[in-house]
């Protein structure tokens, strides 16, 4: 009797495994819900950081759509439902988008189902084409003239097919003149 009383808190034929300080600390961490990420692997978050969330109020400042409307399109399938529900619910960038192409497609007398047609096949990326912005920040592409050990000439290249006879006259105009300057200088 005296051995049953012992064993009722662990299953028969399994040993009592002694517990270190780390596992203890692991389990009181885990029941607080922080851990520590495995040893060996990196402490960012596996989550990509979200873009930037519009509340409703904020999208009918940006598109001049009521917020009644917005809702109409979501239950219409013109636009993809909130993130969230009731007051907290928030929109991204492609909502913003979209509602800016739907209010173009509505000047230029389409219907709604048109409409919802045409943008349910359409990416994020589509729709700025569409609307002829760039949401992303340009790159840009620079050249590095190094007239000095120490003295760099930053020069950003034009895009393909845009260069400026001018403006090609006018950087080598400036190392022609700086160069006399560095000259002395070694």
């Amino acid at each position: 009797m005296a051995d049953d009383a012992e064993g009722a808190g662990r299953p028969p034929d399994r040993p009592e495994r002694s517990r270190t300080g780390e596992d203890r600390d692991r389990d009181m961490a885990r029941r607080r819900g922080r851990t520590r990420p495995p040893v060996g692997r990196s402490s960012r978050p596996a989550i990509p950081v979200p873009r930037y969330r519009y509340e409703i109020s904020e999208l009918e400042e940006e598109t001049g759509i009521a917020a009644r409307t917005i809702r109409y399109y979501i239950s219409r399938g013109l636009l993809a439902p909130a993130y969230g529900r009731g007051p907290t619910a928030t929109y991204d960038l492609g909502h913003l988008l979209r509602l800016r192409l739907i209010t173009r497609l509505k000047e230029e007398h389409h219907p709604l189902d048109e409409i919802r047609d045409r943008l349910g096949d359409m990416s994020d990326a589509e729709v700025e084409a569409a609307l002829g912005v760039q949401v992303a920040p340009p790159t840009d592409t620079w050249r590095r003239i190094q007239l000095h050990p120490d003295i760099e000439l930053h020069i950003r290249v034009p895009p393909p097919g845009t260069a400026d006879e001018a403006f090609n006259d006018a950087v080598e105009l400036i190392v022609g003149l700086a160069q006399p300057v560095i000259d002395r200088l070694e």
